[in-house]
C-alpha cells in the first residue's frame, strides 16, 4: 500500500536529515579531493601570480630606495690635445628627509602587499571549495533528475501496456508521456547547470575536470580542523598598511618641496696643472615646487582612508552575516524527516502504486514530482550548509581554507 502520509491536500513536504543523507560515502579512488583541488589553484591561479607580482614590485621598489633616491653623476670634457681636462662627480642628497620617508613607504607597501597576497589566497581558495561544492551538488541533482527519468520511463511503459490491454484510458497514456517528457527537461536542466559548475571549477585549478573526479559529499569540501581564535583580517591589515603607506608618500612630497642639494667633488686640468675641490648645486623652488606630486599623494591619502573604512565595514559585516547564515544552515541540517533512501523508496512506492492500481496516473504524476524535488532538496541544502561553513571560514581569514599543512 502506497504511505498515506505522502498523499494531503497541501501537498508533499518533506524535511531531511542530513547527518545521513547520501546513499554511499566517498570511497579513496576519488581523483580530485578538495584538498589538492586548492593545492592547483593554488599553484598557478593567476589572481595569486598577480598578486605574487605587485609583491615583487614593492620589494623592488624598496630595494631601489634603500640608500639614496638618485644615482650620483659623473660628467667630463677634454680638449683634444689633453691640455685642459675637467672631470667632475655629484651625489644629489635631500636635507629634508625626503629619502627617509620614500624608504618608509616603501617598506609599508611591501606589508600591504604580503596581507594582499595572504587575502587572495584565502579567497581563491575559498572560490575553489564553493565551486567545487556547486559541482558535487549539480551532479547529486544530475543523479536525482536520472532517478525520474528512469521513473517516468517505466511509468509510461507500463500504462501503454495497460491501455494496449483496455485497463487504462488514452488520458492516462498522454498524461504519462508529459510526465516522461518533463523529466526529461529535469535532467536535461540539472545537466546545464552541472556542466557550467564544472567549468567554473576547472578555471580555478585550471585542468579539466570531469563530475567522476569529485567527491560525493559537499561536505568534503570544508577544512576539518579549523583554527581557533580569531586573527586580524589581512585585507583590513593591507588597507591600513596602504593608508600609511600613502601618508608617508604624503610627506616625502612635502619634503620634495625643496630640491635636493647636490654635493660632490671636481679634477680640473689647465697646462699641466691639477685643479681638486668640492662642488655644490642648489635648486632654486621658484616655480616647481613638487605641486602636483603633493596634490596627488594628498588626494590619495583620502581614497586610503575611504578604502581602509570601506574593508573594515565589509569585514565586520561579513563576520556578522556569516554567523547568521551559519547558524541558520546547522539549524536546517538537523531538522527531522527523511534522507535520501526514504525518497527513493517513496519513488518506488509511487510506481508499485501505479501498477498495482491503488493510485491514479494524476496523483502519481504529481507526487512523483514532489518526491523528486524533496531529493533533490537533500542534495542542495548539503551543500548550502558547506557553503555557509565555507563563508564563515573566510570571514574569518582562517588559514585552514588553504588546505594541507599551511
Amino acid at each position: 500500500m502506497f504511505p498515506r502520509t505522502l498523499v494531503g491536500r497541501g501537498g508533499f513536504v518533506v524535511a531531511f536529515v542530513l547527518h545521513a543523507s547520501l546513499a554511499c560515502a566517498d570511497g579513496p579512488d576519488v581523483s580530485l579531493p578538495p584538498d589538492r583541488a586548492v593545492a592547483l589553484a593554488l599553484a598557478a591561479h593567476p589572481d595569486l601570480r598577480s598578486a605574487d607580482a605587485v609583491l615583487a614590485t614593492a620589494e623592488a621598489a624598496r630595494s631601489q630606495s634603500a640608500i639614496l633616491l638618485s644615482n650620483p653623476t659623473l660628467s667630463g670634457w677634454s680638449t683634444p690635445d689633453g691640455s685642459r681636462a675637467d672631470l667632475g662627480v655629484s651625489q644629489p642628497l635631500s636635507l629634508t628627509g625626503e629619502g627617509w620617508h620614500a624608504r618608509r613607504g616603501a617598506t609599508l607597501r611591501i606589508q600591504s602587499s604580503e596581507a594582499t597576497h595572504s587575502r587572495t589566497a584565502r579567497v581563491l581558495a575559498a572560490q575553489v571549495r564553493s565551486a567545487y561544492v556547486d559541482a558535487v551538488v549539480a551532479s547529486g541533482v544530475v543523479e536525482v533528475a536520472q532517478d525520474g527519468t528512469e521513473l517516468a520511463s517505466r511509468l509510461t511503459f507500463a500504462v501503454e501496456r495497460k491501455h494496449d490491454e483496455g485497463e487504462a484510458s488514452s488520458l492516462d497514456v498522454r498524461l504519462a508521456r508529459l510526465a516522461e517528457v518533463q523529466a526529461a527537461t529535469r535532467l536535461l536542466e540539472a545537466r546545464r547547470v552541472e556542466s557550467e559548475a564544472l567549468r567554473r571549477l576547472s578555471s580555478l585549478v585550471l585542468e579539466p575536470v570531469d563530475a567522476a573526479d569529485l567527491a560525493r559529499d559537499p561536505l568534503l569540501a570544508v577544512p576539518t580542523a579549523p583554527a581557533e581564535g580569531m586573527a586580524p583580517r589581512a585585507d583590513v591589515a593591507a588597507a591600513e598598511a596602504a593608508l600609511r603607506a600613502a601618508e608617508a608618500d604624503l610627506r616625502r612630497a612635502r619634503s620634495a618641496t625643496l630640491p635636493p642639494v647636490a654635493v660632490g667633488v671636481g679634477i680640473q686640468l689647465e697646462d699641466g696643472t691639477t685643479y681638486v675641490g668640492p662642488s655644490l648645486t642648489i635648486g632654486l623652488p621658484l616655480f616647481d615646487r613638487n605641486q602636483t606630486d603633493r596634490a596627488r599623494t594628498s588626494g590619495a591619502v583620502e581614497v586610503a582612508a575611504g578604502r581602509l573604512a570601506e574593508v573594515r565595514a565589509r569585514a565586520e559585516t561579513e563576520r556578522q552575516t556569516s554567523e547568521v547564515r551559519l547558524a541558520e544552515a546547522e539549524s536546517a541540517a538537523v531538522v527531522e524527516g527523511a534522507d535520501l533512501d526514504e525518497a527513493r523508496s517513496a519513488l518506488r512506492s509511487v510506481e508499485a502504486g501505479v501498477l498495482a492500481g491503488e493510485i491514479d496516473l494524476p496523483t502519481a504524476v504529481l507526487l512523483q514530482a514532489q518526491v523528486l524535488q524533496g531529493e533533490a532538496a537533500v542534495v542542495t541544502l548539503r551543500g548550502q550548509l558547506a557553503e555557509a561553513r565555507i563563508d564563515r571560514l573566510l570571514a574569518l581569514d582562517d588559514d585552514t581554507l588553504l588546505g594541507g599543512d599551511r
